[in-house]
């Protein structure tokens, strides 16, 4: 097996290692903060996508949450059961759709909610403060990764 080398080793130079780093940094702090609240992450972003979808969707399906996450639907299965377990979310018969369930808040839930957004939100603001005047730039680059699929051009 060939390795290459050590001039063609670049860590500092590597976009993949750089964007797994600061993405490491931040995601650490994002579980450390929300552990306190016994939140985690994947299960603040199914919340916070329930409570944004809420706002403009009269039901609220798992599909519904799962596409706004871009989470695997049985990922978002899971992360919703344990948050009926916990009692923050509850499911409902679908008004149209007997094979779906209508996902609601409940109260406890949307409390939780409202106390994890300043959390995550304070991270954020904190964390790419550093980039100062280039955070415009620096959401124009990741909407264009988000967006970004192989195999098409």
């Amino acid at each position: 097996m060939n390795f290459p080398s050590k001039n063609q080793l670049n860590a500092t130079e590597s976009p993949g290692l750089l964007f797994i780093k600061a993405y490491n940094n931040w995601h650490t702090e994002i579980k450390k903060q929300l552990k306190k609240i016994d939140l985690t992450h994947p299960q603040f972003v199914v919340m916070a996508s329930l409570g944004y979808l809420s706002q403009h969707d009269e039901e609220v399906t798992q599909v519904m949450i799962a596409t706004l996450a871009e989470m695997d639907v049985m990922t978002t299965s899971q992360i919703l059961t344990l948050l009926d377990k916990k009692g923050w979310i509850i499911r409902r018969t679908h008004a149209t759709d007997t094979r779906a369930k209508a996902i609601e808040l409940t109260t406890e839930g949307h409390h939780m909610l409202t106390k994890a957004l300043p959390i995550v939100e304070t991270i954020d603001a904190h964390y790419f403060a550093c980039l100062e005047a280039e955070q415009e730039s620096f959401k124009t680059n990741l909407r264009q990764l988000a967006a970004y699929s192989f195999g098409e051009k």
